[in-house]
């Protein structure tokens, strides 16, 4: 560590002490220590000033600014008087000492060995610091891509003369564990998932990436929520049959899983664990809900799969959401549950975009959201 004073009468007399010391001390002018300082690694400086000076000493208050911004440790000098004062200005950030001129060489040996630790101390810590975060944006970087890749593999929008699906992706963080995907299969045929794996995060995410690329394929082949509901179970008992049991048990998804015929105007339909789908028939101005019937797909080595089947009525409105959408912190489920079915009858008439976002609005204006969601609308023409 390098020591440097000022060519000040002050520090006279401790840079004789540190000679006899054989400690090397840079003497520099006010005006060449305020060049050194901007110039010099900071890691490697000490500087030794005078704790007592007058407010016009605008060059040494200028000194102590810069070396306080740069957090450069100080030794201040200083002689005992009669009357001592508190000194005009103290550094607020940088670590400092002081000691009393003439100084006791042991003393002064102990000062600088206590500020050059310190200082070694905290520029370990620094580098550290800067370790850590250059890992935290490498960790950001990757998720701000993962949450990019999220994003493009959500399905476009479908506007056809026999059906309209739009959905909306809200993470609570950058990745999300929930998704939905759609398509259309055939003529007159379209197959829609709506997926929540349990816990958040990064680990939620994969498995819901790793479902995700299974659904286009599986969708198209098999064309029968049952069926389908009935293979990612098996694929999720082989993906996840190494892990131990624990966390193999914490490893499941709901699921909302149905295919429409637009031909025969028929709605198909398997519920495992996932929140309520909620449908209004215009003929009777009512909503009906398309319930839970079967338990989270991978919850449980056996699995009892409910299909369900109904004609819908022209004009036809459904949702489909994840629980983010009616989980509250102040509020039991039912009663948000309760406060969205009457929202979607209210704003049944609206087109499906701005009906998406007054109802998320709606939420948002409810309460913190701390969970993912996820919301279909569709129209069954």
């Amino acid at each position: 560590m390098k020591l440097y004073t000022l060519k000040l009468p002050e520090c006279e007399e401790i840079h004789h002490t540190l000679q006899t010391l054989e400690r090397n001390v840079i003497i520099l002018t006010e005006q060449e220590a305020l060049a050194t300082i901007q110039k010099q690694n900071h890691n490697q400086m000490l500087f030794i000033l005078p704790l007592y000076y007058s407010k016009e000493s605008i060059y040494l208050l200028k000194i102590i600014e810069l070396i306080d911004k740069y957090e450069i440790p100080i030794l201040f000098v200083y002689k005992r008087t009669k009357r001592m004062k508190e000194p005009y200005a103290l550094p607020k950030k940088t670590i400092y000492e002081t000691i009393q001129i003439p100084a006791d060489l042991i003393e002064v040996k102990l000062k600088l060995k206590s500020l050059q630790n310190i200082c070694i101390q905290l520029y370990t810590a620094k580098v550290k610091e800067q370790e850590l975060e250059s890992i935290r944006n490498r960790i950001r970087a990757d998720l701000t891509l993962a949450k990019h890749i999220q994003q493009l593999v959500l399905p476009p929008p479908i506007s056809e003369t026999d059906i309209e699906i739009q959905g909306i992706f809200q993470p609570s963080s950058e990745i999300s564990g929930d998704l939905f995907f759609w398509m259309h299969i055939d003529e007159g045929e379209y197959g829609l998932i709506m997926i929540d794996v349990s816990g958040k995060g990064v680990y939620a995410a994969l498995i819901s990436m790793a479902i995700r690329s299974l659904m286009p394929g599986l969708v198209k082949r098999v064309k029968d929520p049952f069926k389908i509901t009935k293979e990612l179970h098996e694929h999720m008992g082989r993906l996840f049959q190494k892990l131990d049991e624990e966390t193999y048990k914490s490893t499941y998804f709901t699921a909302f899983i149905a295919y429409i015929n637009t031909k025969e105007r028929q709605f198909q339909y398997v519920n495992s664990g996932h929140p309520p789908a909620i449908i209004y028939c215009p003929h009777t101005e009512n909503t009906h809900i398309l319930a839970t019937n079967s338990i989270p797909i991978g919850l449980n080595p056996h699995l009892d799969i409910e299909k369900h089947s109904f004609y819908y009525e022209p004009g036809s409105r459904f949702i489909v959401y994840t629980d983010g959408l009616i989980e509250s912190p102040n509020h039991p489920n039912i009663l948000r549950f309760d406060t969205l079915q009457k929202e979607f009858k209210e704003k049944i008439h609206q087109d499906t975009s701005t009906l998406l976002h007054e109802i998320l609005v709606s939420r948002m204006r409810h309460s913190e959201i701390n969970d993912d969601i996820c919301l279909i609308a569709g129209t069954l023409y």
